[in-house]
């Protein structure tokens, strides 16, 4: 497991253009970025991201994610330096100002996106699918081994959603069972 964890490190390593490009898109070499797990064509995404650098506009927003990130990890740094934690929950979450910026350009850099989504998803894709079988595990056990595919998939989505339903009221809609 250990020299598994080396390699999946050395991977990122290999792989530091194509993560960095999340936040630095203008800034980033395309011969450096890895693009095949993402079926993207290199040609095009040469065109858009040259593109994407002439528009002061488009290319602004990028440097102005990148500043605000910064100013963002050096004002957690002071504020955990005061023990200041319960002001940490009222910082701008980092993904919701990289995937705000991605959101902004319009379909004509669909490559370009199609990379940056790619990459944003790698791990939260893994972990996804890593909850649902653990979750699928627990559910379908040796004592309920008998349970159908379909009530399974049920099971699994009132695990791993956020769905709570109101049993009172559905309690109530229900007929007691009266004793004879």
């Amino acid at each position: 497991m250990k020299d598994g964890f080396a390699e999946r490190f050395d991977q990122f390593k290999t792989n530091k253009s194509t993560l960095a490009f999340i936040v630095n898109p203008l800034n980033t070499n395309t011969n450096e970025i890895n693009i095949e797990p993402f079926g993207i064509n290199a040609g095009s995404l040469q065109m858009q991201l040259l593109d994407l650098k002439t528009k002061d506009l488009r290319s602004g927003k990028f440097t102005e994610v990148k500043s605000k990130l910064e100013e963002l990890e050096v004002q957690k740094c002071m504020h955990i330096a005061q023990q200041k934690w319960t002001a940490l929950k009222e910082f701008p979450r980092v993904e919701v100002l990289i995937f705000s910026a991605w959101n902004s350009l319009p379909e004509c850099y669909s490559e370009v996106k199609k990379l940056a989504y790619g990459v944003l998803t790698i791990f939260g894709s893994t972990y996804s699918c890593e909850q649902a079988f653990s979750c699928m595990n627990i559910i379908k056990s040796k004592v309920r081994s008998q349970l159908t595919n379909k009530n399974l998939e049920l099971c699994l989505k009132l695990k791993t959603t956020s769905y709570k339903p109101d049993l009172i009221k559905l309690s109530k809609g229900m007929q007691s069972q009266c004793s004879h």
